[in-house]
């Protein structure tokens, strides 16, 4: 009861100096979660799936020293340097292979069999980062059944063009079409009982209740400003710091570290963890809004996916795909995986029309979270693309618990194919939506 109380209180102080000294901030639609389409009609065969991925549990990218300057507040220690995957992560991201490897189970040989047959599944990972790298070798290992040991990719370090045609020097910006477009999202506004707004708010009250009266102090509502740097844009403000700050709480949570806001309070540590659930419900959204604004605008997203949705198309059609590093893809891969961040997954979801979110998780591109495209035969021998997401829930990554019932995928519907009731598109209504797509911004 004790606990109950004083969280109730310390929520409600939140919520109240959020309604109370919210500060607008840009406008976004109201997001569901998607409602589940129907079933494939009897007979349908799954002929393969594509599926994309965030890496596992990584620490924040930036120095805890960075951290403390721009927050005011020192944060809990982490085990791995700046940007790197955890051992808690590589447990995690062990965990949802082994629920994909269960649920595509049918495209795949079964563990009886020898490893001959291991080149139904092909994993390829961005060698940018080495916690990339390592999340393909983890979820190679564990997709194939310990019959492949490593994901396939560029030379360490490389910019890969499939994760950011951008930083690979396959596209570039245009400044006078971002630029206006990214101006036009970040002078919106929205209510300032938005779950934006009072994210802003919480996490003033959280760091730093005078930091915007303080000449140097973190103010979470400071205005937006926008620069043009080295051929891509960049915002810093109130927004910008909410929404770091924000996912490295998450990640903090999720890790199991110490709550840098409530470990040092007078309660207990079952106490402190309500609280930062709370918290996170709270603050997650100016992550969302950061990732909308910035991310999943067409005019960058378009241009930095677009070579990765025209391999997932060339895949799904059946055509020969050739890879960054010009091998094929090879014809017997009947699950591809893709292990990427999450930059590819909010790209993804502006060229394909996609979006979601989730009952037991604030992040909607959280530590392993995958989009799956699946390709389906039916009865009278057409085909269509069904999309899915798949993604742990909170508790779940932070106790490292097999995903159950309860964290099933979730069924999506593409904006792409508006006609369709049940939530599909044939693989030539997909190519043409998404070629018309890039032919504006290319």
């Amino acid at each position: 009861m004790l606990c109950t109380g004083m969280l109730r209180v310390r929520f409600f102080y939140y919520l109240i100096l959020a309604l109370s000294a919210a500060v607008p901030v840009a406008a976004t639609s109201a997001k569901a979660n998607p409602t589940p389409s129907r079933q494939p009609p009897s007979g349908a065969m799954l002929e393969k799936v594509v599926l994309v991925s965030r890496h596992g549990i990584r620490s924040p990218t930036k120095p805890l020293s960075t951290l403390e300057k721009t927050t005011g507040r020192v944060w809990s220690a982490w085990p791995v340097p700046p940007g790197e995957l955890t051992d808690h992560g590589r447990t995690n991201l062990t965990l949802m292979g082994q629920f994909l490897r269960d649920w595509y189970a049918p495209l795949l040989p079964a563990a009886s069999q020898t490893c001959t047959s291991s080149s139904a599944v092909f994993v390829w990972a961005d060698a940018t980062d080495s916690r990339t790298r390592q999340s393909g070798d983890i979820l190679a290992k564990t997709l194939s059944h310990g019959c492949t040991s490593a994901a396939h990719g560029l030379s360490a370090g490389q910019h890969d063009p499939l994760f950011n045609a951008l930083a690979a020097g396959k596209a570039h910006l245009d400044q006078q079409r971002v630029m206006p477009a990214l101006t036009l999202a970040f002078q919106q506004d929205v209510p300032a009982v938005s779950t934006e707004a009072k994210a802003e708010s919480a996490l003033q009250a959280a760091f730093a209740p005078n930091g915007c009266q303080q000449q140097n102090g973190p103010c979470f509502s400071a205005p937006t400003t926008l620069s043009w740097k080295k051929g891509q844009p960049h915002d810093a403000g109130g927004l910008s710091l909410s929404a770091s700050t924000a996912e490295n709480l998450f990640l903090e949570y999720v890790e199991g570290l110490p709550s840098t806001v409530f470990a040092h309070t007078p309660t207990s540590k079952e106490c402190s963890h309500a609280e930062t659930r709370e918290l996170l419900d709270t603050v997650l959204p100016a992550h969302a809004l950061q990732s909308d604004r910035l991310r999943r605008l067409p005019a960058i997203a378009i241009p930095r996916g677009y070579v990765l949705a025209e391999t997932l198309i060339e895949s799904l059609a059946g055509q020969p795909v050739f890879l960054p590093d010009q091998s094929l893809l090879p014809p017997s891969a009947r699950l591809t995986m893709l292990a990427g961040h999450d930059t590819t997954l909010d790209m993804l979801a502006t060229l394909f029309g996609l979006d979601w979110s989730f009952a037991d998780q604030p992040d909607r591109t959280a530590p392993d979270t995958t989009l799956a495209f699946e390709l389906w035969r039916l009865p009278d021998g057409q085909k269509d693309v069904r999309f899915r997401i798949f993604h742990q829930s909170l508790e779940q990554l932070r106790q490292a618990q097999p995903m159950t019932a309860q964290t099933l995928p979730l069924p999506l519907h593409s904006q792409l194919c508006p006609s369709s009731a049940l939530a599909v598109c044939s693989p030539e209504r997909l190519a043409h939506s998404v070629q018309k797509l890039t032919e504006q911004f290319l």
